[in-house]
């Protein structure tokens, strides 16, 4: 079962959304998990008036990542032209895990019908 939605932005950017995850407090969830399941090389947060965002390096791959997205989730970026084909499976596969784990951790909200979203 997929805990993401993969859209593709104009120049080469993919926004993946941690779809029913939302806001500050899911975005520190989710960056734990990335912490105990992936151990990747480098992590970090910054947060502002907008929410937090932040990004993680793991093997030369960077991904981006925001407590917010357009689509009212929770979400990871990259840039597709940086990446080769290869990169792009292994980071498909490292997103669908740490979902995963998010899920077990916490169960997703829908949004959908929610008028303050």
């Amino acid at each position: 079962m997929s805990y993401t939605t993969e859209y593709k932005m104009k120049k080469g950017l993919v926004l993946i959304t941690a779809d029913g995850y939302l806001g500050d407090e899911d975005f520190y969830l989710i960056q734990d998990v990335i912490k105990e399941v992936l151990h990747p090389d480098s992590i970090t947060y910054g947060v502002d008036s907008l929410g937090a965002t932040g990004s993680f390096v793991k093997d030369g791959i960077t991904v981006r990542m925001s407590s917010e997205s357009p689509f009212d989730a929770c979400c990871f970026d990259y840039k597709e032209n940086d990446l080769t084909d290869e990169q792009k499976a292994t980071l498909s596969s490292w997103l669908e895990l740490v979902m995963e784990k998010v899920h077990e951790k916490k169960a997703p909200v829908d949004h959908s019908d929610d008028d303050e979203w």
